[in-house]
């Protein structure tokens, strides 16, 4: 079951995190950033004196991103590397550089208040979690309010109806990251916090192109404690990124998504009879089952949609529009159900989260 944080007589969350350092280390990686910097290392002016450390990873920039970052960034515990391109390559080395109990990846583009850090720590802390996830206003590359995609963090807010921070039982986090397995159900690294520990244990994937988070939660969903909290004090901005698509595209990368979710599961239900049996009672079997024919019929109309013939044009597109649809409505079905379940306390779900330190 769900947990909140804890709070004082007076109903005020416990402050503890807001004495200055905040313990934490920033991780900021860097390539060819230059466009993108000013704005970024402005934001980063308010928090900056407030955290443990800053460690800055740049991989070969040759824009002027290290002059920029030079001319102001100024840190007593100030480390620079430089490290080869490679997306979570350059994520992976910077957190192994960090000695702070909490880790937070400060991604070009994105921004965060000092009030959210701060919250973030104290959720962290309250509710023991592994990582403390958000969602962030979005906006474009020049600064617009948009409206956002419906990621991961979007559904558990919205689905639980949270107006607090809670750390997600075991089988409430593996509901949600099953249901939503081609989204990273860490939505933005930019909005959260990490405990420093548990991404050294258990790094970023490297073969899943720019999504290796999503990857990183598919691997780690049954290993760890993870917090949500319904407040906003991040910005994603749309911007093209310093890797593209193309350099880091990755074959059939949805049906290897659905493959690793399908291993974490396998390796946990072989080992834990309790959680085989609650999956039994959750029905993710048939969740399984239906995830795949949503992804085939997903893929048979973007196979029309790419062909020379109109997809409107072509019955079995419109076929494959309605299955999906209706596979969308009885995975929803299956999805509220089972956390129905959990909520009325007929299926235990462990958390390390769960008691107050």
């Amino acid at each position: 079951m769900a947990s909140e944080p804890q709070r004082d007589g007076q109903g005020r969350a416990n402050p503890r995190c807001e004495s200055s350092p905040l313990p934490l280390g920033v991780v900021l990686p860097t390539r060819n950033a230059a466009a993108l910097l000013p704005a970024h290392l402005e934001a980063m002016q308010a928090w900056l004196p407030h955290v443990q450390e800053l460690v800055v990873v740049d991989s070969e920039s040759r824009d002027g991103t290290r002059d920029l970052l030079r001319a102001v960034l100024d840190h007593p515990r100030l480390r620079w590397f430089d490290h080869p391109p490679g997306l979570y390559q350059s994520w992976n080395f910077g957190i192994r550089q960090v000695e702070a109990e909490f880790c937070y990846i400060s991604t070009v583009g994105e921004t965060i208040t000092l009030e959210g850090l701060r919250h973030l720590c104290e959720v962290m802390r309250d509710l023991a979690c592994d990582v403390v996830v958000s969602r962030p206003e979005f906006i474009s590359q020049e600064g617009r309010p948009m409206s956002p995609p419906r990621w991961p963090v979007h559904d558990m807010v919205e689905t639980l109806g949270l107006t607090q921070p809670v750390a997600l039982g075991r089988e409430e986090l593996f509901v949600f990251t099953l249901i939503n397995f081609r989204d990273a159900i860490l939505g933005s690294s930019a909005s959260n916090l990490y405990r420093t520990a548990t991404l050294q244990e258990h790094p970023f994937p490297t073969d899943y192109g720019t999504v290796g988070d999503g990857g990183w939660g598919l691997q780690n969903c049954l290993r760890i404690t993870l917090g949500v909290t319904p407040r906003i004090f991040s910005t994603f901005r749309d911007h093209p990124k310093s890797y593209g698509k193309a350099e880091y595209a990755v074959d059939r990368l949805r049906q290897k998504m659905l493959e690793e979710i399908r291993r974490t599961y396998v390796t946990q239900a072989a080992r834990d009879p309790a959680f085989e049996a609650a999956a039994r009672r959750l029905e993710v079997g048939r969740m399984f089952e239906l995830l795949a024919e949503h992804l085939e019929a997903q893929e048979k109309l973007e196979a029309a949609r790419a062909s020379s013939w109109p997809w409107i044009l072509q019955p079995a597109a419109w076929a494959a529009r309605r299955r999906r649809s209706q596979l969308e409505w009885e995975l929803e079905g299956l999805k509220r159900r089972a956390l129905a379940l959990i909520a009325s306390g007929q299926i235990s779900s462990p958390t390390r989260g769960n008691s107050f330190r």
